[in-house]
């Protein structure tokens, strides 16, 4: 792939720290060959901190937070604001024009209401004509995930987690790949990586409980963009070259096809 060269973009879904694991090292590169890329990112460590340090209780169920009124109000803080506006100036640093963005901008990440977790949306449409417009000036849209939800329902806006919304953005922007990063290889079995996994192997996994915590919504995320015909791939945040490696077709991190097949 060279410089100029039309190529779908490619979708990078990163955690709040995760300049610090050294796997965006690799944008300056990835950017030079010519293939636009997205960044969608977390931050829930810095999110349950504050939370903690304002005396608000934090409760999950299966992967997800369960967000309350007064805890929306800090995930914006802290999403769209702190880890938002602190990643893109490192990415300056590395050299990356960035553009920090949230979902409710545009808007972008529309959602609808998960019933038991409180102001935690599940989006239902991903309107890409901002997304498409910062990346077609020259920039790297970096968005946190927050969604608008029902117009009339409060403030509108809603907790979405980071893996899904990476999902749901590289399905729609018909993004070659979804490179979701974490703090292992990719999917382990009994402390060895997985390189591949099918359709039924991760829905097995998921039954199981073997596939817990942060990994859960990962893996559903993958086979979500899978579906759409997007490279999912998991991968480790804290290796640099990763990324390269991974879209010059190496044998990196955990890749989830839609397939029956294992």
């Amino acid at each position: 792939m060279s410089a100029g060269t039309s190529h779908p973009p490619v979708v990078v879904k990163v955690g709040g720290g995760a300049l610090a694991g050294g796997a965006l090292e690799d944008l300056p590169e990835v950017l030079a060959t010519g293939v636009p890329v997205v960044l969608v990112h977390g931050g829930g460590a810095s999110l349950t901190r504050m939370l903690d340090a304002l005396g608000i209780e934090t409760e999950f169920r299966d992967g997800l937070r369960v967000t309350s009124e007064a805890a929306l109000e800090v995930a914006e803080m802290v999403f769209a604001g702190k880890v938002n506006k602190s990643l893109v100036r490192e990415l300056g640093g590395l050299g990356v024009p960035a553009v920090g963005l949230s979902g409710t901008d545009g808007p972008t990440l529309l959602v609808e209401p998960i019933p038991g977790l409180g102001r935690v949306g599940e989006v239902v449409e991903v309107r890409t004509k901002l997304l498409k417009a910062v990346s077609g000036a020259g920039f790297v849209p970096t968005l946190a995930p927050l969604g608008l939800g029902p117009v009339g329902d409060g403030s509108g806006a809603f907790n979405v987690n980071a893996d899904y919304a990476a999902a749901a953005v590289a399905d729609a922007l018909g993004a070659s790949d979804l490179f979701l990063l974490t703090d292992v290889d990719g999917f382990l079995e009994e402390g060895r990586l997985v390189g591949h996994l099918s359709r039924a192997e991760v829905e097995r996994h998921l039954a199981s409980g073997e596939a817990a915590g942060g990994m859960a919504p990962k893996l559903r995320s993958a086979l979500k963009a899978s579906r759409g015909g997007v490279a999912a791939r998991i991968l480790n945040g804290n290796a640099p070259g990763t990324l390269l490696a991974a879209l010059e077709g190496k044998p990196v991190g955990t890749l989830v096809t839609n397939g029956s097949g294992g």
